[in-house]
């Protein structure tokens, strides 16, 4: 009876060592899996139906106010491809764009100069914690990897610009929104391309700032309708506004990093990518034809446009990419329930060029995270380009849109 329980003693401490190993160090993981269970059961129906492109072009049938399309080959005005590409769609990082347009013409007049160092540590205050912290982390170990952070983590402007662009980080974009000038600069650029029905961009900080109940001492539901209750500006100012305090050494400061380090936004994915409703949106169309622009150096000068595309232009390095295309620029996007992407693209195998603009919004959680595990939608958009079956496929997808 003795050697029982010696033995059951020591299975029960090990039980009970193993247990507080699993669920102690990774406490916050099974936390926000507990959370979130009702999020990563939504849309599930659907993971089994998409693990082909064919899949997710019934998706994309069935679901129309969750997916836009603008795609078009220069120069054929018959190989238009529109679908809900006037809904207003949330942009996330493809805002981004207009920093690449706003840097490449400050480089040109010489208002900035491409080769200016910056201080990582400068980049990094704009960094929330657990808002997209890994990408930084990762941003930069890429960045040291390459050559471009040197020792003493300065790097230039010109490669900062290259490393945002490569891993849409949000630190980077928003220390390039303020020191470019904020909103004057993007409603200049909005005037110069004609673009009607696109918000300017804003500092991503204050807008996850913005729609965490937590920082805002305010119930999620009454939070959500505050932000619909404020005037579009009000809410634009409030913004960055908050960015700015955040970056700033103030006692806001210190307290949103102490809330966002414990407790994160403190909402779950669902409430997030409702949230996210909020964030500054485009149309598909617009976006499609920013691309077709940049592609034909109309966008505010020809070395302008051509600086663009060239930073747009990083996938080429990936062998997949430049076996299919003679020419490729892309900007994706992908946080929860939106995965997005503006590209052009000139197939090896007729030689024509594409461009397109591509929007996955307000997604199911399920859903989401087995697209974008999969990169599915960088897939479709690349073979949207080239693949004449997927090209048809969206053709009639089209057809039935406008003719139900």
């Amino acid at each position: 009876m003795k050697r029982i329980l010696i033995f059951l003693s020591i299975f029960i401490g090990v039980a009970l060592l193993i247990f507080a190993l699993i669920f102690g160090v990774n406490r916050s993981a099974f936390k926000t899996l507990f959370e979130n269970r009702e999020g990563l059961a939504e849309g599930s129906e659907w993971v089994e139906q998409t693990y082909s492109l064919r899949g997710l072009t019934q998706y994309i049938d069935q679901n129309p106010e969750r997916v836009s399309v603008a795609s078009f080959v220069l120069g054929y005005p018959d190989s238009v491809i529109y679908y809900m590409a006037d809904e207003p769609r949330t942009m996330g990082t493809l805002a981004n764009i207009f920093l690449l347009i706003a840097y490449a013409e400050a480089f040109e007049n010489g208002t900035q100069r491409a080769g200016d160092l910056v201080s990582w540590s400068d980049v990094s205050r704009y960094q929330l914690p657990k808002v997209d912290e890994a990408r930084h982390k990762e941003a930069k170990r890429w960045a040291t990897r390459n050559g471009y952070l040197s020792a003493d983590e300065t790097i230039t402007l010109d490669d900062l610009i290259h490393v945002m662009v490569e891993y849409s980080d949000l630190s980077i974009a928003d220390y390039l929104w303020f020191r470019i000038g904020g909103t004057d600069v993007f409603n200049g650029i909005l005037e110069k391309t004609g673009m009607e029905y696109t918000d300017i961009p804003l500092p991503y900080s204050g807008l996850y700032l913005s729609i965490s109940p937590l920082i805002r001492d305010m119930e999620f539901d009454e939070l959500m309708v505050y932000l619909y209750d404020t005037d579009p500006a009000e809410l634009r100012e409030n913004v960055i506004r908050m960015a700015e305090l955040f970056s700033t050494e103030t006692e806001s400061r210190k307290q949103w990093k102490n809330i966002l380090g414990r407790d994160r936004l403190g909402i779950t994915f669902m409430q997030e990518r409702d949230a996210m409703a909020f964030f500054p949106k485009t149309t598909a169309r617009e976006f499609a034809e920013l691309s077709s622009s940049l592609i034909q150096g109309k966008v505010i000068s020809e070395k302008v446009s051509l600086r663009v595309t060239n930073w747009m232009r990083w996938p080429m390095a990936q062998s997949a990419i430049s076996r299919d295309f003679s020419d490729y620029g892309a900007l994706y996007d992908n946080r929860i329930g939106l995965l997005n992407g503006i590209d052009f693209g000139t197939s090896v195998f007729t030689d024509d060029t594409t461009v397109q603009a591509v929007f996955f919004d307000d997604l199911q959680i399920a859903f989401w995270i087995h697209m974008s595990s999969n990169h599915m939608h960088q897939d479709f958009q690349q073979r949207l380009i080239w693949d004449p079956a997927m090209i048809t496929a969206m053709q009639r997808i089209v057809i039935r849109q406008d003719n139900p």
